[in-house]
């Protein structure tokens, strides 16, 4: 099953006085409820990357459009490489798509996420010029912004999924508010319900449900922020720097939900490099499924291991790189890291992973040269 016809982005009805056209991108394994998503707008493309590989039931709504295996394939031709599959990883050919069928604007959604009215207007708004907007900047260097602002039942802070344990103490933790100025190219809208936390973290805090978003406009996050891919949206000129990794296996034990906090690394140094801003808050949507805890802290095991060797390689290939186009920008960190990757300290396990992922992340460049 595989539906090729995108409609023309020229052709779509804008929201209002907003000119920009926008596509919506879900990896979907299985049948949703479709239900989720009734404030997706009937004149914007929703476009899945069907990681059941044809086996979806076909939703009945006009402005769903399937990929499965074949017609990623078939869109993507020799780059249909750089297209990983059985991971949370699965939505970088819709972005892909997307990006190459000319939408201004894309939208991340993860199938068991719950819209809610105003939730793309919402998202519009935040991808705009900013003067003076709230931002939140680390007081050490190489700091975290938190985009949690909650605590546990039993008083201790909650953290965002892949904020580093190494920087979990009040004083590596803190932040300054401020202010800044420039261009919002990625908005992340968070979540309630199911918050997007470690696994371990919720066997001993529980889960507190709701994220506590700041009232008024979206915070600025300067500096290092867990990057969530399931609610976002970003302008489609970042897609080429904007990589979700996928999962790779470390001595027959799977490394997973990186991806999008591995990946997002990447691409908020690249925007920090250009200057461009990252915003967080709303809109929120409802995060409906709990994966079994016990299954999430095995596949995240890695993940809270290998995260500060992957980030001091980033930051030593960031160095070199210089502003300019995403395309160029990102081709270049990849070169800068994959020629580091060897005499890295890490042990060597870890090397082997980060030499396969930047394999991927240089067949992702390719797609875009």
């Amino acid at each position: 099953m595989s539906t090729l016809a995108v409609p023309d982005p020229a052709d779509q009805r804008r929201l209002g006085a907003d000119t920009r056209s926008v596509a919506v991108v879900i990896p979907i394994p299985s049948d949703p409820p479709w239900e989720l998503f009734d404030e997706i707008p009937p004149e914007i493309p929703i476009i899945v990357s069907d990681d059941s590989d044809g086996r979806l039931t076909p939703p009945a709504r006009p402005n769903v459009f399937f990929y499965d295996y074949a017609a990623q394939r078939a869109y993507a031709g020799e780059h249909y490489e750089a297209m990983p599959h059985k991971s949370a990883a699965s939505r970088n050919v819709g972005h892909y798509i997307a990006y190459k069928e000319g939408f201004d604007v894309i939208v991340a959604l993860d199938f068991d996420c719950r819209t809610r009215p105003g939730w793309l207007a919402s998202h519009l708004a935040a991808l705009s010029k900013v003067v003076e907007a709230p931002a939140l900047a680390p007081t050490v260097p190489g700091g975290w912004v938190n985009s949690v602002n909650q605590t546990f039942a039993d008083g201790q802070r909650v953290y965002a999924r892949g904020y580093p344990y190494e920087l979990r103490t009040p004083e590596l933790a803190a932040v300054r508010e401020t202010n800044a100025t420039g261009e919002v190219k990625l908005n992340m809208g968070v979540w309630d319900g199911v918050l997007d936390l470690n696994g371990i973290d919720k066997f001993y805090g529980g889960e507190p449900g709701d994220p506590g978003v700041a009232e008024g406009a979206n915070r600025i996050a300067l500096g290092n922020v867990p990057v969530c891919g399931m609610n976002n949206a970003f302008a489609a000129e970042l897609t080429p720097a904007y990589y979700f990794l996928p999962d790779v296996s470390v001595n027959g034990w799977q490394l997973s939900r990186h991806d999008d906090i591995w990946g997002g690394y990447v691409t908020k140094k690249l925007m920090d490099l250009r200057g461009d801003l990252f915003a967080f808050g709303a809109p929120v949507v409802e995060h409906t499924k709990q994966t079994r805890l016990e299954r999430v802290v095995v596949l995240e095991q890695w993940m809270h291991l290998m995260s500060v060797p992957f980030y001091d390689l980033v930051d030593e290939a960031v160095a070199e790189v210089r502003p300019g186009p995403y395309p160029q920008m990102y081709a270049h960190f990849v070169e800068e890291f994959r020629g580091r990757v060897g005499s890295s300290r890490a042990p060597v396990h870890y090397r082997a992973v980060f030499a396969e992922l930047g394999d991927w992340m240089a067949r992702w460049a390719r797609a875009f040269a």
